[in-house]
């Protein structure tokens, strides 16, 4: 489920997350879509939070398709 980090704070904050990336968040700014494997069991997003420095929004899974749009039957115009 991917997530966005919210930086609460009027400082910069940077946040490294498990794939080893270093995530910069700009005051009172918001980051893209993050995988949460990124940010689960991370010591340092957990300090942050319980800081009240960072916040983590939990975005809905986006809904897989079922091989794109069905298209309706046509009646025939006997005439």
């Amino acid at each position: 489920m991917p997530v966005k980090i919210e930086n609460i704070t009027s400082r910069p904050v940077l946040l490294r997350l498990n794939s080893g990336q270093t995530l910069h968040l700009a005051p009172r700014t918001t980051s893209k879509e993050v995988r949460e494997v990124e940010v689960s069991n991370n010591a340092k997003v957990q300090k942050l939070r319980e800081r009240h420095v960072i916040a983590l929004h939990k975005l809905p899974k986006p809904k897989k398709s079922g091989g794109g749009a069905k298209s309706s039957p046509q009646k025939k115009n006997d005439n």
